[in-house]
């Protein structure tokens, strides 16, 4: 069998670390031809040279993207190197411990940061990747939301955070539709806890709570491998006539506190 990705070109935002590298270098043992875009340029030379090793292709972009300009030199990018657009992974994002608080204790350039990564930055580098998508004959967008979209926290508190997410999936579910008769699917994934840089200020917390058999049924937190695996499947064509919804990738957590 073929890898499901082969042939394929993808761009991955929020490459460097957590998520977006291990979403990297599964995409790269499937095939994929890689474009990276992190903010973080050694970090995300970190991850090309991992992707290399795994025998995949890619090219990075040091890119911050709440610059617009930014957000369109990434899919530049892609298209100079491959000449085409198959998939798109917006996982760029800014997370709680960055944008956390209440709508009385944020300050507005923390609330203005999360929606202009969280949000704006999908948009415009989705605007820009959409005509190349279109010429490709269709693919595959599939954007990071969170299950902070559906639940709020009043232990950890993060108005802003929870606002962007929810506007993620709208903002899916509104692209799915538009986009539809061009064959682009446009997904997102709502992930729950998952081990990476963004939750280290609970990760502690809830692994005792999972080890007194509270909060996720599944008995663990989530790794970035448990993410990039529900990517995978949504960029390929094993997902072919799925679009404009959202997959809960959380161990059974949300199920359980409805």
């Amino acid at each position: 069998m073929m890898p499901p990705l082969d042939g394929k070109v993808a761009i991955i935002t929020g490459a460097a670390a957590g998520i977006g590298r291990a979403t990297a270098l599964l995409f790269a043992r499937a095939g994929a031809r890689l474009t990276l875009a992190d903010a973080r340029a050694d970090e995300l030379a970190r991850t090309a040279a991992e992707v290399r090793r795994a025998g995949g292709e890619a090219v990075t972009v040091t890119a911050d993207l709440a610059r617009p300009e930014d957000c369109a030199a990434v899919v530049a990018a892609a298209v100079s190197d491959a000449g085409r657009i198959d998939v798109l992974f917006n996982n760029a994002g800014v997370g709680t411990m960055t944008v956390g608080g209440t709508v009385e204790t944020i300050e507005l350039d923390k609330w203005d940061l999360a929606l202009d990564v969280n949000v704006r930055a999908m948009y415009l580098v989705s605007r820009a990747a959409v005509p190349a998508l279109r010429r490709a004959g269709g693919g595959s967008i599939i954007n990071t939301a969170s299950v902070s979209a559906f639940r709020g926290s009043a232990a950890r508190a993060s108005h802003a955070y929870a606002a962007s997410k929810g506007a993620v999936l709208a903002l899916t579910r509104a692209m799915a539709a538009s986009y539809g008769r061009d064959h682009i699917r446009v997904n997102a994934i709502c992930p729950g806890t998952i081990r990476t840089r963004l939750t280290a200020d609970i990760i502690e917390r809830v692994e005792r709570e999972v080890a007194e058999g509270r909060q996720i049924p599944l008995g663990r937190v989530g790794e970035p491998e448990d993410i990039a695996r529900c990517a995978l499947f949504l960029a390929s064509d094993d997902s072919a006539w799925i679009s404009g919804t959202q997959i809960v990738v959380d161990g059974g957590a949300l199920a359980a506190a409805s």
